[in-house]
């Protein structure tokens, strides 16, 4: 089973990151290099799901991607 850190190394991840508790949102922000502020934004814009949290926090701006 993948690792929070394993997820946000793998740049097509479908994992979804978690907000909550406070100490979950602080782990993903460390795994993925960027502070909590920067990371709610990013899950706020775009969805809770890895690959498109980093897509947007590097400018590749995958919010309008679908599912299928």
């Amino acid at each position: 089973m993948p690792t929070p850190t394993d997820d946000a190394r793998d740049p097509h991840s479908h994992a979804e990151i978690e907000l909550e508790p406070p100490e979950r949102l602080a782990a993903w922000a460390h795994h993925l290099g960027v502070t909590t502020g920067a990371l709610q934004g990013a899950a706020k814009a775009v969805g809770r799901r890895v690959d498109r949290i980093k897509d947007h926090l590097t400018g590749g701006g995958a919010g309008g991607q679908s599912d299928g």
